[in-house]
């Protein structure tokens, strides 16, 4: 699944930096994202209307796991992602922003949509569930457990257990 992001609107609407200056808040954009989006196998495009001479570098090593479009004059970042979405089939991508103008205008294009917030939650969500599923499962028996707990109980009242410390 290809999701194309609304960049400013994702900073403005989710990120909380009040009072930094926007290229510092374009810079710390970019831990946040890369900590959600690392390891996830969807094309993720980030749309932001600027220079990219003038923007933040991702400078890190590895690849970043989403893609930085920058739009090209005279369009805004709106009207690049309109442009974007224009011969789309609907399965294709997934338009991510909470300007209500950008999102009406979308949807004339039967391109599904969803707002910052709806589509962090589904990425915080599906993160969450590869992580404890990553996890190996432990099982003990109650038997096995209580027998653990005795042997700790035995050597921690023990003078002799904590001798050598």
């Amino acid at each position: 699944m290809r999701f194309v992001i609304d960049g400013y609107n994702l900073i403005f609407r989710v990120l909380d930096f009040k009072g930094d200056s926007l290229e510092k808040q374009r810079d710390q954009v970019v831990p946040f994202l890369w900590d959600l989006f690392e390891g996830t196998n969807h094309h993720i495009d980030i749309v932001f209307d600027s220079d990219p001479k003038n923007f933040f570098s991702l400078n890190n090593s590895r690849d970043p796991p989403f893609h930085l479009l920058f739009s090209p004059p005279p369009l805004n970042a709106d009207k690049f992602i309109i442009e974007i979405c224009h011969g789309m089939k609907k399965k294709e991508l997934t338009v991510v922003s909470s300007d209500k103008h950008l999102l009406a205008s979308i949807k004339e294009l039967d391109i599904p949509t969803l707002t910052i917030e709806d589509f962090l939650t589904l990425f915080r969500l599906k993160k969450k569930k590869s992580i404890t599923k990553d996890k190996p499962q432990i099982s003990q028996s109650s038997e096995k457990i209580a027998k653990y707990v005795d042997i700790f109980e035995k050597r921690a009242n023990d003078p002799k257990t904590f001798e050598d410390l």
